[in-house]
């Protein structure tokens, strides 16, 4: 049985670490034996996202949000981001992650 190596070299999303593509299965960076008559042979050699053979490309770099925005997303919706904004409002500005409690005293004082 002939065939060829292939490595997924994924995508630019941080999350996605494995990819199937019909029977076989493609863990980012690792080597998988495709058979040269397996139904999606020709749609792996020409697809960028494969190094086939001994091709030299690199996995892509996953494209991840800095830690601030991903403070900021996680915070979205919940009363520690809508006390953070009426402090905005009143012209403060919070630094570091203090907690609801420490938000709403400041609040307090600002309103007073």
């Amino acid at each position: 049985m002939s065939g060829f190596k292939a490595v997924w070299l994924g995508d630019e999303d941080p999350q996605s670490q494995m990819v199937r593509i019909g029977d076989l299965t493609f863990v980012k960076g690792q080597s998988v034996s495709v058979p040269d008559k397996h139904e999606f042979a020709d749609l792996i050699r020409e697809n960028p996202t494969f190094a086939v053979d001994d091709s030299k490309a690199k996995p892509v770099e996953a494209d991840e949000p800095d830690d601030d925005v991903q403070r900021e997303r996680a915070e979205q919706g919940t009363e520690k981001a809508a006390l953070k904004e009426a402090l905005r409002e009143y012209g403060i500005s919070v630094q570091g992650n203090p907690s609801v409690e420490t938000l709403r005293n400041k609040l307090a004082e600002a309103s007073k």
